[in-house]
C-alpha cells in the first residue's frame, strides 16, 4: 500500500472525485510482444525470459508471452517463460485463424488473445468482407474454447470500426465462446471521452464479461485514456514497460500505476519501488533511451539546477509532487548556468568540502562561467578543481 504521507499532490483531486466509485485495475503486460514491435528491437529467447521475470516482479497480473506463429524462437521463449513459475498468468496471441490457436494450445497456455480487424480501414486494405472475418472469430473463439482456452476477443482498430458492426464483431465472439472482450485503440485516435463511452457501452450490453482496454500513444493520450477506460468499468490495461511499441508506443503501464495510485487513490498491486530498475534493464536489452524529463522514470525527475528550486531542497514537498521514495530513488543538485547561491551550498556539503561562505559567490560566478563557456552542466570533478583556484 502507498504510504500517503509521501504524496504531495494537495486536495483538489480529492475533492473533484468525491461520491465517485473506487475503481480497481489489473494490469495486461505485452512488452514482449507489442513492445517488441518498437523499430529494431528484437528480444531472443533469454531475453524474453528476463524481462517476464522483471514484469512479474512489479506485481503485473498477467504477461502476454508472445505469438508463437511468428519464430521457433517464440515458441521456445514461451515454452521458458510459462514454466518459470511466475506469479502473472501467462497469456498467449494469435489471430481469428485456427493454426494460430492450436500453436499457443500446443504449448499448454491457458490464456489467450485472438485478434481479427473490424474497422472497414483495415478489412478494406485487407480485402477481406465483414462476413468473412466473422466467420472467421467464429472458428478461431470456438476452436479456442474447446481446447480449454480462456479466451479474451481482440478487435483490431475498434475505435475506428463502425459501432453497429464493432457490436457484431464482439457478439460474435462472445456466442463462440470468447470469456473477455478487448476494446483496441490501434492507432492511439479515440480521446479519453470516447474510450469512457466504448467501454460504458460494451458494459451496457456485455454485462459483468470483463472489458480490457489496449491504448496506443499516437496523441500522446494513452495514459489519459487508459484512466478513463478504468473510471467507466474496465477490468484490464494493456500496455508495456516504458511504453515501448512501434509509432508513437503503446500504453505506458508504470505511468498509468503511479497516476492510479497518487491521483486517484486506485490499489494497482504494482511495485512502484521497482520501476526504474525495471525499466533500465529493459533500455539496455532494447537498445533505445528516453528523455531526461519522462514521467516516472526520466533522470531528472529528482535532480535540481536551478537555484531558485536549490534554495527549498531541503523541503522536498514544496518543489515535488510525491517522494522520490515511492520510486526507490535518489535525489539531487547538479550546478550549472541556472545555478543559485544555494546550490552551492548542498553541493560543498554532498562532496565533503570545506569552502567558506566567503568564497561561495565567486564560486557561484566560476560555475556559471564554465557552463555557458562548456555550454553544459559542470561535473563534480570541475566543481572541486574550481574550489582549489578560488580558496
Amino acid at each position: 500500500m502507498t504510504d500517503k504521507s509521501k504524496i504531495w499532490t494537495g486536495s483538489l483531486n480529492e475533492k473533484a472525485l468525491a461520491g465517485r466509485p473506487k475503481r480497481s485495475a489489473g494490469f495486461y503486460d505485452t512488452t514482449l510482444r507489442d513492445g517488441e514491435q518498437a523499430v529494431g528491437v528484437v528480444f531472443g529467447v533469454e531475453q524474453k525470459l528476463e524481462i517476464a521475470k522483471l514484469i512479474d516482479g512489479l506485481g503485473v497480473g498477467r504477461i502476454e508471452a508472445g505469438f508463437p506463429r511468428v519464430s521457433d524462437e517464440d515458441k521456445e521463449a514461451i515454452k521458458a517463460i510459462s514454466s518459470a513459475g511466475l506469479k502473472a498468468e501467462i497469456w498467449g496471441f494469435a489471430r481469428a485463424i485456427i493454426e494460430d490457436v492450436a500453436a499457443v494450445a500446443d504449448l499448454g497456455l491457458k490464456h489467450l488473445v485472438i485478434e481479427a480487424p473490424i474497422s472497414d480501414a483495415k478489412l478494406g486494405a485487407l480485402q477481406v468482407a465483414r462476413e468473412t472475418v466473422l466467420q472467421r472469430v467464429r472458428d478461431a473463439v470456438a476452436f479456442g474454447a474447446r481446447s480449454g482456452l480462456t479466451v479474451a476477443f481482440f478487435g483490431v482498430d475498434s475505435t475506428r470500426a463502425d459501432l453497429d458492426f464493432f457490436e457484431t464483431a464482439y457478439k460474435t465472439a462472445l456466442d463462440a465462446g470468447a470469456k473477455e472482450l478487448a476494446i483496441v485503440d490501434t492507432l492511439g485516435i479515440a480521446c479519453p471521452e470516447a474510450v469512457e463511452f466504448l467501454v460504458r457501452r460494451v458494459k451496457s450490453w456485455a454485462g459483468d464479461v470483463p472489458i480490457h482496454f489496449h491504448g496506443h500513444n499516437d496523441f500522446g493520450l494513452a495514459t489519459a485514456c487508459a484512466i478513463a477506460a478504468i473510471n467507466a468499468g474496465a477490468a484490464w490495461i494493456h500496455g508495456t514497460i516504458d511504453g515501448v511499441g512501434e509509432r508513437a508506443g503503446n500504453a505506458n503501464l508504470p505511468e498509468i500505476a503511479l497516476t492510479l495510485e497518487l491521483l486517484y487513490g486506485v490499489e494497482t498491486g504494482i511495485d512502484l519501488t521497482k520501476v526504474r530498475e525495471a525499466s533500465l534493464r529493459l533500455r539496455q536489452v532494447a537498445s533505445y533511451e528516453l528523455e531526461p524529463w519522462k514521467a516516472v522514470v526520466g533522470r531528472n525527475l529528482f535532480v535540481r539546477e536551478t537555484g531558485a528550486v536549490a534554495a527549498q531542497f531541503h523541503i522536498p514537498q514544496a518543489i515535488e509532487p510525491y517522494s522520490s521514495e515511492l520510486l526507490n530513488t535518489p535525489r539531487g543538485i547538479v550546478l550549472g548556468k541556472k545555478s543559485g547561491a544555494a546550490s552551492i551550498a548542498i553541493k560543498c556539503k554532498e562532496l565533503g568540502i570545506e569552502a567558506p561562505a566567503g568564497i561561495q559567490a565567486r564560486l557561484l560566478a566560476e560555475v556559471k562561467r564554465l557552463a555557458i563557456a562548456k555550454r553544459r552542466l559542470v561535473s563534480d570533478a570541475e566543481f572541486a578543481d574550481l574550489v582549489r583556484q578560488v580558496s
